[in-house]
């Protein structure tokens, strides 16, 4: 007699994790950053047209404008984030885009493939799913430590749930 996995009560994960991009600065750091920035441009540009250069003050005010920009993006992104998850039955990967745009796969651990490559300088560089005709590119926005600790992590989960799955849920 076939057993119905649907009709089982599913297993609680026994791996999860939630995956998101460091950021150095918070917004209060990005702010001091920015007034620093705005008053060295400001004294340069008086000092400037005092000299009778009155298109400084407008040229050394962009950079100031492309830093903003460049952390308003850079702050923009960071709502990115992956979840992961690992059971008996079923390895869940979301990737929540900084849009709100949401990709969920739910693949057998039994027949996906953890690729991971490394760099001997650097660590691991690249973290890949591979289930069927489906590829998955987890971590990319990771530092290489965080890849490293995160791929050993993930690595182990996926052959405790191969070997002794059941067990640990």
């Amino acid at each position: 007699m076939p057993h119905d996995l649907q009709k089982r009560e599913p297993y609680p994960p026994f791996f999860q994790a939630v995956l998101t991009p460091h950021r150095s600065l918070s917004r209060r750091g990005v702010n001091i950053v920015l007034w620093c920035a705005g008053l060295i441009v400001a004294f340069y540009s008086i000092v400037l047209v005092l000299m009778g250069l009155w298109p400084a003050p407008i040229l050394l005010s962009l950079p100031i404008l492309f830093l903003w920009l460049a952390f308003r993006h850079n702050f923009t992104t960071a709502e990115t984030y992956e979840e992961i998850s690992v059971s008996p039955l079923e390895v869940r990967l979301k990737h929540v885009t900084y849009k709100g745009e949401v990709q969920e796969y739910v693949l057998n651990p039994f027949h996906m493939k953890l690729h991971i490559e490394r760099d001997d300088d650097v660590g691991v560089t690249r973290i890949l799913v591979r289930s069927d005709q489906l590829f998955l590119i987890v971590g990319s926005f990771l530092n290489p430590d965080d890849r490293t600790s995160f791929a050993a992590a993930f690595s182990q989960a996926l052959h405790s749930a191969r070997h002794r799955g059941f067990d640990n849920a």
